[in-house]
Parts: structure tokens; sequence; C-alpha cells
């Protein structure tokens, strides 16, 4: 018995999602991510709320908002400006033009001020390594600046790509290195059933190794750009580790407000 073969045609009028597979993946990861924060700040708030005399407990003495947090909020935040315009400019193939060059450079130059503010502000206060670190990265965002303004040898190919990914990885190395020398010079101890301590160095702890991680994924990209295996029409490595990056960004904000701020400034 012969079976007349007929070539399938895929009908044209069918639209795809525009979602690349490796983009997929990097978001369901994501979602699990989002869980495993989630899990991790509904704890806290039940240790908060199952201490109505007080909290944190009672002889804590818990890490003040200002400076160092405060400073790594504004290195953390613009790492992930540079990453996105990073992400712009692979995706165009050249330097940032038009209002999207303008709007990069006006947004890092709000947290450039911010930098240097902080700075001053930690400087007057005696508070030397803060004063350092948000010196340090007003310097990485001042080049970041004329990177996105397409100065020099950034005006061409795909240089403000690269200097605008190296400048990130600066920046969360910064964040890093501030986080660092919190936790050593941190009041919080582990004597005793401490319960804000323990939640404390647990969520602030797996985040710092998040953003190692994403340091990590960061300088992968970097390494495989040197090698020419992204370009305007290829790069989806590049949005997921931009993604990621992001991530980190909005966990850290959280972070922030809730183990640091609205315990010692509120």
């Amino acid at each position: 018995m012969a079976v007349a073969g007929t070539r399938v045609r895929p009908n044209a009028d069918v639209e795809h999602p525009g979602l690349a597979v490796g983009m997929m993946g990097m978001y369901i990861f994501l979602a699990s991510e989002v869980m495993f924060f989630g899990s991790l700040f509904a704890v806290y708030f039940y240790l908060f709320g199952s201490h109505p005399l007080g909290w944190p407990p009672a002889g804590t003495v818990p890490v003040q908002w200002w400076p160092v947090p405060t400073i790594n909020t504004f290195v953390l935040l613009s790492s992930g400006i540079t990453a996105h315009f990073a992400l712009d400019a692979i995706s165009h193939g050249g330097p940032l033009t038009g209002q999207t060059r303008i709007s990069a450079a006006g947004i890092m130059a709000v947290f450039l001020a911010a930098m240097i503010i902080t700075g001053v502000l930690a400087l007057g206060g005696g508070f030397l390594a803060g004063a350092g670190l948000a010196f340090v990265c007003a310097v990485f965002a001042t080049v970041a600046i004329a990177i996105m303004l397409g100065v020099g040898p950034f005006s061409r190919g795909r240089a403000t790509y690269f200097g605008l990914l190296v400048v990130t990885i600066l920046l969360g190395a910064g964040f890093e290195f501030g986080q660092a020398y919190e936790y050593v010079h941190a009041h919080i101890h582990f004597s005793g059933p401490n319960q804000f301590s323990s939640a404390f160095f647990t969520m602030t702890g797996f985040h710092g190794a998040h953003v190692m991680g994403g340091l990590i994924f960061l300088t992968l990209i970097l390494a495989r750009s040197l090698r020419g295996q992204f370009d305007a029409q290829h790069h989806v490595g590049v949005a997921a580790a931009t993604l990621y990056w992001h991530f980190v960004d909005v966990v850290w904000v959280f972070l922030f407000f809730i183990l640091y701020f609205a315990v010692t400034a509120i």
C-alpha cells in the first residue's frame, strides 16, 4: 500500500512569540528565584510579627542604613543603568544615538551626583571607607557618562558596549567590596538565639552570593564578546545576563528598606 507523501508548508500567517529559548530559560530561573527570596522575606516578616514587644530583639545592634548601605544602593542601581544601555548598544551594533544617548547620560549623571553627595557627607562624618567607596564608584560613573556620550574612541563600533559592560562589572565589584566591609564591621553577632541576626545574614548573604554569580556571568559574557560571539542579531546571552542583573538590583532595594532603613531609620 503506497502512501502519498505531501509536503506540509508552514502557514505564513501564523505569528510565533519573539522570545528566544535562552530568555525563556532565564525567565523560568528568575521565577524560581522570586519564590526563593519570597520565602526568605516571608520568614523575616513572620519573625517580625512574632515579636510584639519590639523588633529587633533586645540587645541587638543592627547595621545602620548610613553610610555604606546607602552608598551601596546607589552603586548597585547605577550598575543596572550601565548594564541596560550596554545591551542597547549591542542591540544596535554601535554607540548610543539621539535621545537614547542623552537619556542614558542624564540618568547616570543623577547617580553620579548621588555618589558625590553621599561621599562628601560620609567624609564629613568620618566614614572614610564609605567615602572612598563613593568616590571610586563616582569615577566609574563619570567614565560611563563619557562612554554613553560617545566621547573619543567610544564614538564608533562596539566600544560603547564593551565600555559599559566593563563599568557594570566594576560597579558590581564595588558593591561587593562595600558588602564585605559591612560584614567585617557589623556589630550584629550570633551570640544566643538572635533571630534578627540570623535573618539578616541569611538574606543579605544569599543576595551577595547572587551578585557574585552575576559578576561571573557578566565576565563570561565579556570574554565571549571579545571573541566575537555576540552581535546585533545574536545577543541572547547579553540580554539574559542583563535581566539577571536587574533582578539582583530589585531584590537589593527591598533588602535595603526592610533590613536597614526600616530598622535603624524609622
